[in-house]
């Protein structure tokens, strides 16, 4: 890197380099010519001095050093060298009464000098100091002027930038084009206004985005059912974990005369436009199950109708079960949902996945989903469980990045199966929060739970019996 410049590649001088630069040549060109000036000037007083010293002196030599028209002040001389100098005053003549200088040579050959003619000489001597003195005062106040404006006009400019950034317009930048400290001062002032825009639009963005997830979550908190139905025989249950960028997914029950319908739904969206969707898709679901039409059916109006009012990209994955009490007979239908139905089957304990074919609502405008979409019929026995979920908890992540999967939820389930509902979703909530170790949730968690109660049931057969 060469010298002389910055480390943004702004060249030129510093102020104070040209500052010093420019005074100190203005004072060379003034002390040259007022040096000539003096120096000619002092050459012709002395000049003037000498030549009017020596005819006074002559003068006065011839009129008064014969006749003793003086007399001597004090008695002693002062000595320069072998010269003796004598104060004296006139008595007579043209300069009677006047003061002058009495010069003796080894005491013999003698001088008198007016005192005005040295007087004189001084007096011109220090009234050209005091001219030249003033002369150059004033043209160095002249020049510092001239010098301190063309500085600070850069300075005032930037001021009148830095009050326009002040008061708003932080689009404005400095106008100023200069080198040195200048131009490091307008630089940063130009990457602060841009720094204060750059703020300015994130907080904008940040705030647009806090209102977005307030009203993602009152959407989401909307979608979960307000209260969970009863079932003679059964016990249902549900949990939602949220996450801290809600979305759409969600679970519900609908009663369907004596049947209860429970169905759990993910939908590929996150924010508000998934919120909106997943409102939609359950206000779909909820109309066509409550008129008591058959699972496929309902599914397939639903497929079709949000194919026409979501945007192309977006899509709800279902996974739904209606338990009949009287023959306790399940009937499962999956639309594209990743997650599968988990039976807990309390006679052998184990867990199956319960997974029917079917695509994801509006993937498809119609003829690929309907022909895609089937339901299975699934006997639940005493002391059963069946668990409804979307992927939220296969999702959850370790510290080290590492997620729960499935097969880890589904030994999860299995441990908690035989718990009651609420000491249920515990365990689940205990397994997955101690997974993630205090990381947040990535993902929605919803999740459904129906158990067939064996107590009651071997109790009404008995009573039938």
């Amino acid at each position: 890197m060469s010298r002389g410049r910055d480390d943004h590649g702004h060249g030129g001088m510093g102020i104070a380099a040209r500052f010093s630069l420019a005074m100190t040549a203005a004072l060379a060109v003034v002390m040259a010519v007022t040096g000539t000036l003096l120096y000619s000037g002092t050459t012709k007083v002395a000049q003037q001095g000498q030549e009017s010293g020596w005819l006074a002196s002559t003068q006065l030599t011839a009129e008064t050093i014969d006749d003793k028209k003086y007399d001597q002040v004090g008695e002693t001389a002062r000595k320069m060298g072998r010269v003796s100098v004598f104060d004296v005053r006139f008595t007579e003549g043209s300069h009677k009464g006047r003061d002058g200088y009495l010069y003796q040579y080894d005491g013999r050959d003698q001088l008198l000098v007016p005192k005005q003619s040295s007087d004189s000489t001084a007096g011109g001597l220090f009234g050209l100091i005091i001219a030249v003195t003033v002369t150059v005062v004033i043209v160095g106040a002249v020049v510092a002027y001239i010098v301190a404006t063309r500085v600070s006009k850069p300075l005032t400019d930037i001021v009148e930038d830095v009050r326009k950034i002040s008061k708003g317009n932080l689009t404005h930048r400095t106008r100023v084009r200069a080198g040195g400290e200048i131009s490091l001062l307008a630089h940063a002032i130009d990457r602060m206004a841009g720094s204060l825009k750059e703020s300015q639009d994130a907080q904008v963005d940040l705030a647009a985005r806090e209102r977005e997830l307030e009203v993602a979550q009152e959407v989401r908190d909307a979608l979960l059912p307000g209260e969970t139905p009863s079932l003679a025989g059964y016990e249902l249950g549900d949990m939602h974990l949220g996450c801290d960028e809600p979305e759409g997914d969600f679970h519900d029950y609908v009663q369907i005369g004596d049947k209860v319908c429970l169905l759990v739904c993910h939908v590929n969206g996150r924010g508000v436009p998934g919120a909106l969707v997943g409102a939609t898709a359950r206000a779909y679901l909820r109309n066509e199950l409550e008129r008591g039409t058959d699972i496929e059916t309902a599914l397939k109006k639903v497929n079709r109708d949000l194919a026409r009012d979501v945007r192309r990209g977006m899509f709800v994955t279902a996974m739904i079960v209606v338990i009949d009490p009287a023959t306790h007979v399940a009937t499962v239908a999956c639309a594209g949902h990743k997650m599968p139905l988990i039976r807990y089957a309390a006679a052998d304990k184990k867990v199956l996945k319960i997974q029917p074919e079917g695509i994801a609502l509006a993937f498809d405008k119609g003829p690929i989903f309907d022909k895609s979409i089937a339901t299975l019929a699934v006997q639940v026995e005493p002391g059963d469980r069946l668990v409804l979920a979307n992927t939220g908890p296969a999702q959850v992540l370790s510290p080290e990045g590492d997620e729960f999967g499935e097969n880890k939820f589904y030994r999860s389930v299995l441990r908690a199966s035989q718990q009651p509902a609420e000491e249920m979703f515990d365990r689940l909530e205990d397994d997955l929060a101690g997974f993630a170790d205090d990381e947040p949730f990535p993902a929605d968690i919803s999740i459904l739970f129906l158990a067939r109660d064996a107590w009651y049931a071997d109790n009404r057969i008995s009573e039938a019996d």
